[in-house]
């Protein structure tokens, strides 16, 4: 099979575990697009925390990013852009306020904050953003995703609250067994890659998505090719074609020199 197209999530799978990218991943990627195969990130962050990131690596393509919510140019040019319906994310933002746990509001490339302990503050620098303090009520803010951490425990029973009330008009997925997104029931990354495909004018089995946890499950099924980092959670080695080598050891550019090159 000839592939056209990649589509790599960023923490845990391109990026090793400090957030930096090897210079042979670096080299390898620019090897793959000069062979006329395009690449570019799915990824849960946000544009912004993104785009650095891709601009480092010299991509080309637009970046899926809010879980396939934002599919965005480089030059800043929007393609899709998916919101929570207003009267949805109200409900959702009392829902939060009330539980006490700390969460986040994704919203016009602006991140706020119901609270600033050190280590929310840790993954605020982590992706390279300055969070605001959340207002109580959303006003005039446009939510794209919520975002709420803590135990596992109480992330599962949030999620299945939030399930229960509101079915299929949101779409969530835990990260780490700490981290709960929320966003709009169309907010997949398999969602974000099939719009970019059918841009570009690529088939479905010409594409490969390379992930690492629970938020990737969707598109590792729909690629032609899915492909989980060998650091990955047991779901998505569970749904992946193949495996390749962590993400500490350059696992995404280790498929490419098999694969492409």
């Amino acid at each position: 099979m000839a592939y056209k197209l990649i589509a790599a999530d960023l923490d845990r799978t391109l990026l090793r575990n400090d957030g930096t990218v090897s210079d042979f991943t670096k080299e390898t990627i620019r090897k793959c697009i000069d062979a006329g195969v395009g690449f570019t990130f799915a990824t849960g962050r946000m544009y912004c925390s993104a785009l650095p990131i891709a601009r480092r690596l010299e991509l080309e393509l637009p970046l899926i990013t809010y879980q396939g919510a934002l599919l965005k140019c480089l030059n800043g040019d929007v393609m899709h852009a998916l919101h929570l319906p207003d009267e949805i994310a109200g409900e959702l933002e009392e829902i939060l306020r009330k539980s006490g746990m700390h969460y986040n509001i994704y919203s016009d490339e602006k991140l706020y904050f119901s609270t600033f302990a050190e280590d929310v503050m840790n993954y605020a620098r982590h992706i390279g953003v300055e969070p605001l303090a959340a207002p109580k009520g959303l006003g005039d803010i446009q939510v794209t995703q919520y975002g709420v951490f803590d135990e596992p425990e109480r992330i599962n029973d949030l999620k299945q609250l939030i399930d229960q009330r509101f079915g299929q008009m949101v779409h969530t997925v835990t990260s780490g067994g700490r981290f709960l997104e929320i966003c709009h029931p169309m907010a997949q990354k398999s969602y974000g890659l099939a719009q970019l495909a059918e841009h570009l004018g690529i088939r479905q089995d010409e594409i490969i998505a390379i992930g690492d946890n629970n938020n990737d499950l969707d598109m590792l099924r729909y690629a032609g090719l899915g492909v989980a980092v060998d650091n990955a959670v047991p779901a998505a080695k569970e749904v992946a074609d193949r495996l390749t080598a962590s993400n500490n050891d350059d696992g995404v550019a280790r498929l490419i020199q098999e694969i492409i090159l």
